[in-house]
C-alpha cells in the first residue's frame, strides 16, 4: 500500500514536471514566433514606407472605406461614394466598374490606375496618379476589397515628358522647313520628313523607288561619295529625276552619324530647293546690267538737260546764308558764276528796298518754298536790258532745324511776261457777260499752274541732284504741291457735285477726341511759318458721338488752310467742345483779320479777300453747305483788319459717351 502510494506520488510528480517542461518549451516557441511576426511586420512597414504604399479596405456591405496602413484617408474613413467622387471625372466610370467586378465576385484580384484628388475640400484639385492592386476577402456577396495604393505620379510624369519629347523631336523632324531623311549604313532610306517627301515626290511611306535602292547608287552621290571613306558632303546640284518629274536646283548636305568608336551607323541627308534663289540671283545679275545701262542713260539725260537749260534760258542756283554766297550752275558738275549776297542784291533794281530786306532777313522769306517773279538785271547774260526772271526757292535746313540756305531755279520769262501783257490787253476786250466765269477760269489756271510748275520743275531736277538732303527736300516740295493741287481739284469737284445734288452726309459712331487728335497731328505739318504756333484745345479724353467724320475733317482743314494763308506770326488754335447737345468747332488765328463789311460774304463762292493769296474762294462756301446739310450753323468772328479771326461751326450731335480730361 505504501509502495503503491509512493509510485503514484512519483508518477504525479513526474507528470507535473513534464507539464512544466512542456509549458516552458511552448512559451519559448510562442515568444520566438511573436518576435518573428514582429520582425516581419516591421520589415513590411519599412517596405510600405519606402515604396510610399498605402493599404485600404473597402467594406462593400457597409459602403465604408478605411485605412489599413498609411494615412490616405481620415482615421474614421469615408464612404465608398465619397471615395469615388474624389477620383478624376475622366477615370471615375472605369474605377466604379473595377470595384463592382471585385465586389460581385467576378474577379478575385485586379489592378487599376487612376487620378486621385489629394487636396483639401474647397481647394483647387491636386491630382496624383495611383496604381491600385486589389484582392477580395470573404465568401459572402458583396465581398470586402483590400487594396494597396502606390503613388506613380512621378513615373507617370516622366513617361509623359518622354512621350512629349519624342513627339516634339518627331514633329521637328517631320515639319522642318528643310527636307530631312535618315539612311542606314548601306545608304538605304529609313525615314523622311514631309518636306523631303514633297521635294523628291515620294509615294507613300515605303516608296520602293527610294526605300529599296541605295542612295550611293544614284546620281549625283554615285560620283561624289567614296563609300570606303564617307566624309561630310555639302554641294549644290541640278537635280533631275525624269521618272519622278523632278527638275530642280537643290542644296544637299550629307552627314555621316558615327558611334563612340567612329563606325558609321547612319547618314542624314538635308535637302533644300534653291530654284527660286537661283532665279533671284540671275535676276539680280540682269538688274545690275540694267543699272549700268541706266547710269549711261542718266549721263545722256544730263547732257540733254543741259541743252534744254540753255534753250529755255534757265539756271540752277544755291545760296548759303552762313557763307553769304550764291552759286549759279549751268552744268551739274561745275558752277557758272559765284557771287556774294550783297553783289546779288544789285541785280534787283525793281523794288530794290524790298529785295534788300529779303536778303537781310532770310528767315522771314526763305524759310518756306516761294516763287518770285521780278524785273531785274540779267544775271547770266551780258546785257543792260532789264529782264523778267521767275525764281523758285526751296529752303535748306540743318539737322537742328536752322535755316542754312536755299536753292532753286531761275528762268528768264521775259517772252512769257510780254505774252501775258498782250493777253491782258486781249482779255480786257472780252465780253463782260462772261466775266465771272472768265475770272474763275483764269484763277483756276493760275492756281493749278503754280503747283504744276513746282511739280514739273523739281521732278525734272530731281534726277540731277546727288545730295540726299536736297533730294528729300525736293520730294517734300513736290508732295506739298501735289497735295495743294489735289485740294484744288477736290474743291472744284465738290462745287460741281453741289450744283447737281445735295452734299451726302454719312453719320457714324466715332471717338471724336481721338479723331480730333489725329487730324491735328496732320494739320500741324501745314504750319510752316517759324513765327506761328499751332495750338489745339481738346477738353475730352473720350467723346463718342454720331457724326460724319470726313465732312467735319473737311471743315476743320479748310479753316486751318485759310488761317495758314493769312497768319504770319502769333498762333493758330483749333479746338472744340460740347454744349447743349451740339458740337462746337472753332479755328482761331492772329492773322490779317476780316473787315466787318466783308464778313457776311466770305462764305460765298469765289470770294477772296486777297487776290494774291493762293486759293479758289470755294473752301468756305463748301463748309457752309456742309453746315446747312447737318442742320447746323457757321460763322466768323473778327474785330477787323489786323486783329485775327475765329471761324466756327456748330452742329447737333447724339452723345453716346463723354469723358473729360483732368
Amino acid at each position: 500500500m505504501n509502495t503503491l502510494v509512493l509510485i503514484l506520488t512519483g508518477l504525479v510528480a513526474g507528470l507535473f514536471s513534464l507539464s512544466v517542461i512542456v509549458a516552458v518549451i511552448v512559451g519559448m516557441r510562442v515568444r520566438r514566433k511573436s518576435r518573428q511576426a514582429a520582425n516581419v511586420s516591421r520589415i513590411m512597414e519599412h517596405a510600405l514606407q519606402f515604396e510610399h504604399i498605402g493599404v485600404l479596405r473597402f467594406q462593400m456591405s457597409r459602403e465604408l472605406v478605411t485605412n489599413i496602413y498609411g494615412h490616405t484617408l481620415p482615421d474614421e474613413g469615408i464612404t465608398t461614394k465619397q471615395y469615388i467622387d474624389t477620383v478624376h471625372p475622366d477615370d471615375r466610370h472605369r474605377f466604379s466598374r473595377f470595384l463592382t467586378e471585385l465586389s460581385l465576385g467576378q474577379k478575385s484580384t485586379d489592378e487599376c490606375s487612376y487620378r486621385f484628388n489629394v487636396a483639401q475640400p474647397g481647394d483647387e484639385p491636386q491630382w496624383v496618379y495611383l496604381h491600385n492592386s486589389a484582392v477580395t476577402e470573404g465568401r459572402m456577396l458583396p465581398r470586402d476589397i483590400v487594396c494597396t495604393l502606390r503613388d506613380v505620379t512621378d513615373m507617370q510624369m516622366e513617361q509623359q515628358q518622354e512621350s512629349d519629347l519624342a513627339l516634339r523631336y518627331q514633329s521637328i523632324f517631320r515639319r522642318s522647313v528643310v527636307g530631312l531623311a535618315i539612311y542606314d549604313a548601306k545608304g538605304m532610306m529609313m525615314a523622311a520628313n514631309d518636306n523631303l517627301r514633297e521635294l523628291f515626290n515620294l509615294e507613300g511611306d515605303h516608296d520602293p523607288y527610294y526605300y529599296n535602292v541605295s542612295l550611293f547608287s544614284r546620281q549625283p552621290f554615285r560620283d561624289l561619295v567614296d563609300t570606303d571613306e564617307v566624309t561630310e558632303l555639302h554641294f549644290c546640284s541640278h537635280f533631275v529625276l525624269l521618272e519622278r518629274g523632278i527638275n530642280k536646283y537643290m542644296e544637299l548636305q550629307l552627314h555621316p552619324i558615327r558611334d563612340d568608336v567612329g563606325t558609321i551607323q547612319n547618314y542624314s541627308l538635308a535637302a533644300r530647293d534653291v530654284t527660286e534663289e537661283r532665279k533671284f540671283y540671275l535676276k539680280n545679275r540682269q538688274n545690275n546690267r540694267q543699272i549700268i545701262k541706266a547710269n549711261e542713260a542718266i549721263q545722256q539725260y544730263e547732257t540733254e538737260l543741259q541743252y534744254l537749260m540753255e534753250k529755255c534760258d534757265m539756271r540752277v542756283w544755291k545760296a548759303s546764308f552762313r557763307d553769304q554766297e550764291v552759286v549759279i550752275y549751268k552744268r551739274l558738275s561745275q558752277y557758272e558764276r559765284k557771287m556774294t549776297l550783297a553783289e546779288c542784291q544789285e541785280f534787283f533794281v525793281d523794288n530794290a528796298e524790298a529785295a534788300a530786306y529779303k536778303f537781310t532777313h532770310p528767315e522771314e522769306v526763305f524759310s518756306q518754298p516761294v516763287t518770285f517773279i521780278r524785273r531785274m538785271r540779267s544775271i547770266f547774260h551780258d546785257t543792260d536790258e532789264l529782264v523778267w526772271d521767275a525764281i523758285d526757292s526751296i529752303p535748306i535746313f540743318s539737322k537742328d532745324g536752322h535755316l542754312e540756305g536755299c536753292f532753286g531755279t531761275i528762268r528768264n520769262i521775259t517772252p512769257l511776261m510780254k505774252a501775258q501783257e498782250m493777253l491782258k490787253e486781249e482779255t480786257k476786250r472780252a465780253n463782260d457777260s462772261a466775266r465771272l466765269k472768265t475770272v474763275f477760269m483764269a484763277n483756276m489756271t493760275h492756281e493749278i499752274r503754280t503747283p504744276l510748275n513746282s511739280i514739273v520743275g523739281f521732278s525734272d531736277l530731281l534726277p540731277m541732284i546727288d545730295d540726299p538732303e536736297q533730294k528729300q527736300e525736293m520730294i517734300r516740295v513736290i508732295m506739298n504741291n501735289c497735295d495743294m493741287l489735289l485740294r484744288l481739284i477736290n474743291d472744284i469737284l465738290e462745287i460741281s457735285t453741289m450744283d447737281k445734288s445735295a452734299i451726302i452726309i454719312t453719320p457714324e459712331e466715332v471717338d471724336f477726341a481721338q479723331t480730333f487728335n489725329d487730324l491735328c497731328e496732320s494739320l500741324r505739318q501745314r504750319v510752316q511759318e517759324p513765327a506761328v504756333s499751332f495750338l489745339t484745345d481738346n477738353p475730352y479724353i473720350t467723346l463718342i458721338i454720331n457724326v460724319d467724320p470726313r465732312r467735319i475733317q473737311q471743315v476743320i482743314t479748310n479753316f486751318v488752310t485759310n488761317a495758314v494763308k493769312y497768319t504770319h506770326e502769333g498762333h493758330i488754335k483749333v479746338g472744340y467742345r460740347v454744349e447743349d447737345n451740339a458740337l462746337y468747332l472753332y479755328c482761331e488765328d492772329t492773322g490779317a483779320g476780316i473787315p466787318k463789311e466783308k464778313q457776311a460774304s466770305v462764305f460765298e463762292r469765289f470770294v477772296k479777300l486777297n487776290d494774291y493769296v493762293q486759293g479758289t474762294g470755294l473752301g468756305l462756301s463748301i463748309c457752309k453747305a456742309i453746315a446747312e446739310r447737318c442742320n447746323g450753323e457757321i460763322g466768323v468772328i473778327s474785330e477787323g483788319e489786323g486783329h485775327g479771326s475765329t471761324f466756327w461751326l456748330r452742329i447737333p450731335v447724339v452723345i453716346k459717351k463723354k469723358e473729360e480730361a483732368l
